[in-house]
């Protein structure tokens, strides 16, 4: 689903999507992150008129992972996080980026937003593909 544009990536608070805050498997080790094995791989053109978004859920814990890859022709802003107890809590974040490459394993169980952001002058296609490891599930919003 797409949502209309933002004025900055920041007021992220303005989503009324929430997530489940929950407890976290200290001792629980991440899996390995090899995009050959990821046990599903969603990938997706999302086309992005400027200054429009989308968002992927990714639900899962810390013993799960997704892996992020993300390619515009033009430039986008992109970050991932959470609405534990009600508010916007931001795991990681990036302007201007051209492409991405990020490994993400979340701290506790929950809902962790990936959020994409076409921050260019012209309508265009970003290629996204997310590999999931562990039991991490994925929906667009």
């Amino acid at each position: 689903m797409l949502v209309p544009a933002l004025s900055a990536l920041p007021a992220l608070s303005a989503l009324t999507a929430c997530g489940n805050s929950a407890h976290q498997t200290p001792d629980a080790p991440p899996p390995m992150l090899d995009a050959a094995a990821a046990r599903e791989t969603i990938a997706e053109t999302q086309t992005l008129e400027p200054g429009e978004l989308v968002e992927g859920i990714m639900t899962g814990g810390s013993r799960d992972a997704a892996q992020i890859h993300l390619i515009a022709p033009m430039k986008l802003d992109w970050n991932i996080h959470s609405h534990a107890s009600g508010h916007t809590v931001t795991v990681h974040e990036e302007y201007d980026q051209p492409s991405v490459d990020f490994n993400f394993v979340p701290s506790g169980d929950g809902d962790w937003y990936l959020l994409i952001k076409n921050s260019g002058n012209v309508t265009a296609g970003i290629q996204v593909r997310v590999g999931l490891f562990g039991a991490m599930a994925w929906r667009w919003q």
